[in-house]
C-alpha cells in the first residue's frame, strides 16, 4: 500500500535526522537505583538488573546498559511527581500489536468485526478514572483515542527510537513510531505515531485511523519547577456499510465483498485535536544546598593494569528522578506545591452518505438521498490546585496529605444538522486527602459542579488500603455520584430530529473489594511454580436513571435502579518455560433495560517462553482464546456514530483462537500471528458459521499477521 510506505521512509529519515542533531550523553544509566521498574503498560516486563560494570573493549556498550538510560512514565491525574519510572522491554510479547483492543491486559472490547472499527466495552466501569472531567463512556474509539499511548513522556541520555511495521493477508497495515531525545539536560522531547489502515472484507469497509502524541517535559535543576506539555492528534475515517442485510446468508459467499450490505456509499470522520499543559512549583527545596548532582563512572580494568587504579571516565549530571532528590528534615505542615494545569480539546465528527436508506434507518426526516452532518465540540478548561505533598515518598512519606483546587471549564457544542447550539461554564472546586497510618493508608476524593447545565454534578469516593510485604496490597472502595448525561457532546442530532432535554441525572452508588499481587521478574527462578501476578475485584454498582439510545434512536432514560454485581479476577502462572495467563469477568444485571452486559468474558493465554541459540533467541509462542456468553449487545448506528439498545440478535457464546509466535533478536522483535484459526472449522467441517461480534457484522475470518519492531539505542 503506497500510503503505508511512504509513511516507514519519513520514519527512517525522522530517525536519521533525530540521530545528526541528538545530544550525546556519556555514561550509563544509574545502576544503584532501587526504584527503577517495568514499563508501567505490562505487568510482566523484567525488572532492569544493575549492571556491574561497562567494557569498552568491544566498543559497543550492551543492550542492557543502553536500555537503562531511557526512562518513561506516565504524568498521572493531577499529581506534582513521578510515581514510576520504566525502561525499555526486551520480551518479545510487546511485538504483539496487531490488535490491541484484544490485548490480554485491560477491558474486553467488541469491535465491528475487524481492526481499527468502532468498539465497545462490555464491562463497565473497568477502566474509569477517578474524576468528573474523564468520562468515555461514549467514545467510539476507546482504544486507538485514549488507552494507546500510556506512558508518553520520556527523559533519555541517548536519542531512544522504535519503529514497527506490520501486514496481513487481509490488506491490513500498520505502522508504528516512538522517537524521544532529549533537547538538553531535564529537557525531553517525544512523538509516539501509529496508522491502522484496512482495506475491508466487505463492501464499503475500508478504515484508516491516525493517531499523534507529541510531548515535552521539563525539570529544573533542583527540581523546584516541572513542566509536562502533550499535544495529541487523531484521525479516524471509517467507511460505513451498517452491517450485513442477511445475517444467515453472508457465509454463502466465497469471498465476503459479495455480501449484500445496507449501505454502500456512507462514511464516518473523527477529527480530535488536545492539548494539555502541566506546570507545578514546589516551594520547598529540594536538596541541602544547593549543588549539581554528579555521577562518577569508571571504565572497566584490563586484566594487565589489574594493579592500577580505575581511569576516571566523566561526571555528569544525572536525570530527574529518584535519584536527584535529597530533601531537607521532613515538616509535615509546609508551603506546598501550587501547580496550574491548562487544557483544550476540539472533537468532530463527520457524517456523509450519498445513498440514504430512509426506510432501514427510519429517517422520516429527511427528503433526499443525500445526507450530511456533523457536530464539534470545544472545551477549555483550567485546573488550579495546592497540595503539601512536597517531598519525594521514597526519601520521606508525609503521613497527612490534602490537596484542593478549582476548576473553571468552558464548552462549546455546534449542530450542523439543526443549526442549534450550546455555550455553557462551569466551576467546580475539588479535594483529594491521604493519611498513613502504619501499613494503612485512607484515600478520599470530593468534586462538584456547582453551575451551569451540569450544576449539581458530584463525586464523592474514598477507599483504605492495607500493604501486605513488599507485593501484596488489598483496599476496599465506596463511590457515590451523579453525573448528567452528555450525549450531546458528541452525536449528531439532525436525522432522527431529536434535541438534548432535561434528563435527571444519572447516579451510580458503588463498592468494591479489590486484592493486588506482584512479583518482580528478578525474584521469580527459571524453574519450578511461581505466581508472577494477581488481581481481583469484587465490585457492586447501584444504578438509577440511567440514559441510553433506543431502537428508534431517541435517547432514553429509565426511572428503574438496577444492581449490578462484577467479580474481576486475573492471574499470570509460571511453571518453568511454561506461562499461563488468565483473565476472567463475571457479571450479573438485575435489570437488562437499565445495563446489558454478559455473564462471562474470558481471555486466556497459554504460552512457552525459552531461549535458544545460548540465549541468543528469545522466543516465545502459543495461544490466546477469547469468549463470553451471549447476550444482546449494543448495536452500532453511523449516523449518530453512537452504540443504541437492541431486542434482535444475541451475540457471543463462541470461542475464537489465535496462535502467535514472537522472536526477539537482539533489538528487534518479530511476530506472525494466525488470527481466529478455528473459523474455517466452524465454517465449512461443522457448518455452524454464527460468529458475529457485534449486531449485523460478522466477525473477522482466520487471517494472517506478521510485522517487526526494532528498537534503536543510540
Amino acid at each position: 500500500m503506497p500510503t503505508a510506505r511512504n509513511v516507514i521512509i519519513i520514519a527512517l529519515l525522522l530517525c536519521l535526522t533525530g540521530r545528526l542533531f541528538a545530544q550525546d550523553f556519556p555514561g550509563s544509566g544509574n545502576p544503584n537505583n532501587p526504584m527503577l521498574g517495568n514499563e508501567t503498560s505490562d505487568p510482566d516486563s523484567n525488572v532492569a538488573k544493575a549492571p556491574e560494570g561497562i567494557i569498552y573493549d568491544t566498543g559497543i556498550e550492551p543492550d542492557s546498559i543502553l536500555r537503562m538510560r531511557v526512562f518513561n512514565f506516565a504524568q498521572s491525574y493531577r499529581t506534582v511527581k513521578i510515581s514510576t519510572l520504566s525502561n525499555p522491554s526486551f520480551l518479545p510479547s510487546y511485538a504483539r500489536f496487531n490488535n490491541r483492543v484484544h490485548n490480554m491486559d485491560g477491558n474486553y472490547y467488541l469491535d465491528l468485526g475487524a481492526l481499527g472499527q468502532s468498539q465497545l466495552s462490555v464491562i463497565p466501569f473497568l477502566d474509569e478514572r477517578s474524576s468528573l472531567v474523564f468520562n468515555h463512556t461514549t467514545d467510539p474509539f476507546p482504544v486507538y483515542n485514549n488507552i494507546l499511548h500510556r506512558d508518553k513522556y520520556f527523559q533519555v541520555q541517548n536519542p531512544y527510537t522504535v519503529i514497527g511495521y506490520g501486514s496481513s493477508l487481509n490488506k491490513d497495515y500498520q505502522v508504528s513510531i516512538t522517537h524521544t531525545q532529549n533537547i538538553r539536560p531535564r529537557w525531553n522531547f517525544a512523538f509516539l505515531y501509529d496508522l491502522v489502515s484496512r482495506d475491508g472484507q466487505y463492501t464499503n469497509s475500508d478504515i484508516t485511523d491516525h493517531v499523534l502524541d507529541v510531548t515535552t517535559n521539563y525539570y529544573s535543576r533542583d527540581a523546584r519547577y516541572q513542566l509536562q506539555a502533550e499535544a495529541t492528534m487523531t484521525r479516524m475515517n471509517q467507511q460505513e456499510n451498517g452491517g450485513v442485510q442477511n445475517d444467515t446468508t453472508c457465509w454463502s459467499y466465497t469471498r465476503r465483498t459479495g455480501a449484500a450490505v445496507n449501505m454502500y456509499s456512507a462514511l464516518n470522520r473523527w477529527k480530535n485535536f488536545a492539548v494539555n499543559i502541566h506546570q507545578s512549583y514546589n516551594t520547598m527545596r529540594q536538596f541541602m544546598h544547593v549543588r549539581e548532582i554528579h555521577e562518577t563512572l569508571y571504565d572497566t580494568l584490563p586484566a594487565s593494569d589489574s594493579n592500577k587504579a580505575p581511569e576516571h571516565i566523566v561526571p555528569r549530571d544525572t536525570i530527574v528522578g529518584y535519584d536527584t532528590i535529597m530533601p531537607n528534615a521532613p515538616h509535615t505542615y509546609n508551603t506546598g506545591v501550587f501547580a496550574l494545569d491548562l487544557s483544550y480539546s476540539r472533537h468532530r465528527r463527520f457524517f456523509y452518505d450519498n445513498q440514504v436508506d430512509s426506510a432501514y434507518y427510519n429517517l422520516t426526516s429527511i427528503n433526499t438521498s443525500t445526507y450530511f452532518d456533523s457536530t464539534s465540540h470545544h472545551q477549555l478548561a483550567a485546573e488550579l490546585y495546592w497540595t503539601n505533598d512536597a517531598y519525594m515518598s521514597h526519601r520521606w512519606k508525609n503521613p497527612f496529605v490534602i490537596l484542593f483546587g478549582v476548576r473553571p471549564e468552558y464548552n462549546k457544542v455546534q449542530y450542523l444538522g439543526t443549526g442549534n447550539a450550546i455555550d455553557e461554564f462551569s466551576l467546580s472546586p475539588f479535594a483529594k486527602t491521604t493519611i498513613q497510618i502504619g501499613a494503612f493508608q485512607l484515600h478520599a476524593n470530593a468534586e462538584e459542579v456547582n453551575s451551569s447545565r451540569r450544576g449539581g454534578d458530584y463525586r464523592l469516593c474514598g477507599d483504605i488500603e492495607i500493604a501486605f510485604g513488599h507485593h501484596s496490597t488489598a483496599s476496599a472502595e465506596v463511590l457515590s455520584e451523579a453525573q448528567s448525561p452528555n450525549l450531546i457532546f458528541y452525536h449528531n442530532e439532525g436525522a432522527y430530529n431529536w434535541h438534548y432535554d432535561d434528563f435527571n441525572k444519572i447516579k451510580r452508588q458503588s463498592i468494591a473489594l479489590n486484592y493486588n499481587y506482584a512479583k518482580p521478574d528478578s525474584l521469580i527462578g527459571r524453574k519450578g511454580f511461581a505466581i508472577k501476578r494477581a488481581k481481583i475485584n469484587l465490585a457492586s454498582n447501584l444504578l438509577s436513571d440511567n440514559i441510553w439510545i433506543n431502537d428508534a434512536m431517541l435517547p432514553m432514560q429509565s426511572n428503574a435502579t438496577a444492581l449490578l454485581l462484577q467479580a474481576n479476577a486475573s492471574t499470570h502462572l509460571k511453571m518453568g518455560w511454561l506461562n499461563i495467563a488468565l483473565q476472567e469477568s463475571l457479571q450479573w444485571s438485575s435489570d437488562n433495560d437499565v445495563i446489558r452486559v454478559p455473564l462471562l468474558a474470558s481471555k486466556n493465554s497459554v504460552y512457552a517462553d525459552v531461549h535458544l541459540f545460548h540465549r541468543a533467541l528469545h522466543l516465545q509462542t502459543g495461544f490466546d482464546l477469547r469468549f463470553h456468553t451471549s447476550f444482546y449487545a449494543d448495536a452500532w448506528n453511523p449516523i449518530l456514530g453512537t452504540f443504541y439498545r437492541q431486542n434482535e440478535r444475541e451475540v457471543g457464546g463462541y470461542l475464537v483462537a489465535d496462535f502467535w509466535i514472537t522472536m526477539q533478536v537482539k533489538r528487534a522483535s518479530i511476530y506472525l500471528k494466525a488470527s481466529h484459526f478455528n473459523a474455517p472449522i466452524d465454517e465449512f467441517i461443522m457448518e455452524r458459521p454464527n460468529y458475529f461480534s457485534l449486531p449485523h457484522y460478522p466477525m473477522e475470518d482466520f487471517g494472517l499477521y506478521w510485522g517487526i519492531i526494532w528498537k534503536f539505542f543510540d
